[in-house]
């Protein structure tokens, strides 16, 4: 067979792009059927090892609250099934003037909307809400209960400022979900990245 010019420029053209036409049509192809489970124990496991959560306010010797996290444990969509709960078992101190320092052990719970950073392939916390806020130890008078509130706000602005859990990149899924639109869905209590179909 003989290629006239023109033909063999087409020819070499349609070679050369047709790597990229494969891999454009793989992911069409495959945009129905790519997701990414995260499980809970993934998660928890990923903010114990990454998250920095402790935090403080007021002045030391004057009034001032430290709180800071001693175990956290995450649950998808069992309270509510479009929310991510993160459950944190803290402890604190709280000075109050020249009162000598209180021990706290409060337990939190927060909720929020799971929200997936395509640029980075990270998992963020969005509109966050205290659920639930339990003072153990019994001492917290009102005024204490003031300051401490303060520090926890800060612990849950900290975890929405913080990834919750990011893709491993080196999968081809990850690759796949980093250069389409997924979507983000609670099921069976898994949060699953998925391609838009």
């Amino acid at each position: 067979m003989c290629l006239t010019g023109i033909e063999k420029s087409s020819f070499l053209m349609i070679r050369k792009k047709l790597p990229l036409l494969l891999l454009t049509l793989s992911a069409f192809v495959l945009s129905g059927c790519v997701s990414y489970s995260i499980t809970e124990q993934q998660m928890t496991k990923y903010l114990q090892d990454n998250a920095n959560l402790n935090q403080s306010v007021g002045v030391e010797n004057v009034m001032y609250a430290q709180v800071s996290v001693d175990d956290l444990d995450v649950k998808i969509g069992r309270a509510d099934k479009d929310r991510v709960s993160v459950f944190a078992n803290t402890s604190g101190k709280v000075q109050m003037l020249s009162s000598s320092t209180m021990g706290l052990d409060i337990d939190l719970e927060f909720s929020a909307i799971p929200k997936y950073d395509q640029d980075t392939g990270e998992v963020f916390l969005k509109s966050l809400r205290l659920e639930r806020f339990d003072e153990n130890s019994g001492v917290l008078s009102p005024e204490v209960k003031k300051l401490i509130k303060p520090a926890v706000s800060m612990i849950g602005y900290a975890l929405s400022q913080q990834p919750v859990y990011k893709l491993d990149g080196s999968t081809v899924k990850a690759v796949l979900l980093k250069s389409a639109s997924p979507n983000v869905v609670v099921k069976d209590n898994k949060l699953v990245i998925e391609l838009s179909e």
